[in-house]
């Protein structure tokens, strides 16, 4: 009885459960630059400089859109972190 329970519980959950397609984002890489462009149109532009920036810009040409830009501050440690003695 057990089993059969046990049984019936397993086919019900795999006969309910979808499997859902998940795709990682498409990531372009250059020399200068990288972009991911979205399903929903949106482009995500990452640079390092404003020059660079507008390269992008004129080489992926993505239509009539607003362009927010944004500071992106990347913190990185100049050496490893010593744990002194207090």
């Amino acid at each position: 009885m057990k089993r059969s329970i046990t049984l019936v519980m397993f086919l019900m959950i795999n006969s309910c459960a979808r499997k859902v397609d998940v795709q990682a984002p498409n990531v372009v890489l250059t020399q200068r630059y990288a972009y991911i462009r979205t399903e929903d149109g949106r482009v995500y532009i990452v640079t390092s400089n404003a020059k660079d920036f507008d390269e992008a810009m004129k080489a992926i040409r993505p239509g009539p859109a607003s362009v927010d830009k944004l500071d992106l501050w990347v913190v990185t440690p100049a050496a490893p972190v010593k744990k002194g003695i207090h």
